[in-house]
C-alpha cells in the first residue's frame, strides 16, 4: 500500500451480487477527498458506509473485517471527475463568450453557471458508470 493510497479498515454490513457495504471502524476524514462523493455519509458520528464494487463479493460474508482501499489512480479519477473538468468548463465557457461576444458583460458567467448546471446533470446521470471505474481493493485483517 502507498501513501497516497485512500485507505480504511471496517466490518461487512450487507452483501449483494457484486457490491459490499462496509462500516468503517475510525472516524473518517474525507473533507478533502475526492474520492468522498462515492462513499455514503449517512451517519452522524463520523464512521461512513462505504459501497464498494468487487468482482468477488462471494467471498466474504456479513461481519467479516476487511481493509479497503483506493489506489492513487483511483483518486486522481475522482479528482478529474469532481474538480479538474468542472473549473476547465467553467473558465472555458466565461472566456469563451467573452472572447466571442466582447459586449456580453456578466452574461458569460451566466453562461459559464449554466455549464456547470449541464455537466452535474451529465455526472449524476452517469454516476453509477464513473463510480464503477474507481477501482477498490478489499482484504480480510
Amino acid at each position: 500500500m502507498k501513501k497516497e493510497d485512500v485507505t480504511h479498515i471496517g466490518v461487512i454490513t450487507r452483501i449483494s451480487a457484486d457490491m459490499l457495504t462496509i462500516r468503517t471502524d475510525e472516524e473518517c476524514r474525507c473533507d478533502g477527498c475526492a474520492v468522498a462523493v462515492l462513499c455514503n455519509k449517512d451517519s452522524a458520528d463520523g464512521h461512513e458506509d462505504l459501497s464498494v464494487n468487487v468482482d468477488h463479493a462471494a467471498r466474504f460474508s456479513v461481519g467479516d473485517r476487511v481493509e479497503v482501499t483506493a489506489s492513487s489512480s483511483s483518486t486522481l479519477l475522482a479528482t478529474w471527475w469532481a474538480l479538474i473538468l468542472p473549473t476547465a468548463i467553467f473558465v472555458g465557457v466565461i472566456l469563451g463568450v467573452r472572447f466571442g461576444w466582447p459586449q456580453s458583460g456578466g452574461w458569460s458567467i451566466l453562461a459559464g453557471f449554466a455549464a456547470l448546471v449541464i455537466y452535474d446533470l451529465f455526472l449524476y446521470l452517469f454516476r453509477i458508470r464513473i463510480a464503477q471505474k474507481v477501482r477498490w481493493k478489499v482484504r480480510k485483517v
